[in-house]
């Protein structure tokens, strides 16, 4: 006996979304659109000046500073670490959270990304933030330092732990 409805192509991920009003659709839409260049600048710098595991001072500052100027409650040194952070926004009972990694590889840079994928989780955060108390959220973004060597979001979790 089946619990859930046979999933159709096309409707397999519609069927698990939330009731998101589509005025909140609308706002999050615009926000990204209203923070693009900004982002894709934020990616570009990090990009531009690559920095090791537990040395990326720099981009962990620039993600900081634009989550801080979005409205974010920024602490920084998360768990010890100089390099990490946890920047957040909402106070809704449902929590998101976002991942930011910045570090790059030894001896070829940004190969992996993380310039992007620090930019996208600094954009997503900011875009979720815009409605996070309409849709009862707090948006977390957490800035994991030594993604590459170093598991930096290991000792993040292991400094959380009671």
């Amino acid at each position: 006996m089946s619990l859930a409805p046979p999933l159709t192509p096309g409707t397999a991920f519609r069927q698990l979304e939330p009731e998101v009003p589509m005025d909140a659709r609308a706002a999050v839409r615009e926000q990204v659109a209203a923070s693009r260049d900004r982002l894709v600048a934020l990616s570009h710098r990090i990009h531009a000046h690559p920095e090791l595991a537990f040395e990326e001072e720099r981009a962990a500052a620039w993600c900081a500073e634009a989550l801080d100027a979005a409205g974010f409650a920024v602490e920084r040194g998360v768990g010890g670490l100089p390099t990490a952070f946890v920047a957040r926004a909402g106070s809704g009972p449902l929590h998101l959270a976002l991942c930011a990694e910045y570090d790059c590889l030894p001896g070829i840079g940004h190969a992996c990304g993380h310039n992007l994928i620090a930019a996208i989780a600094v954009g997503a955060g900011i875009a979720a933030a815009r409605v996070a108390d309409d849709v009862g959220l707090t948006v977390s973004v957490v800035g994991t330092p030594a993604e590459e060597r170093g598991g930096g979001k290991i000792l993040l979790l292991e400094c959380t732990r009671p």
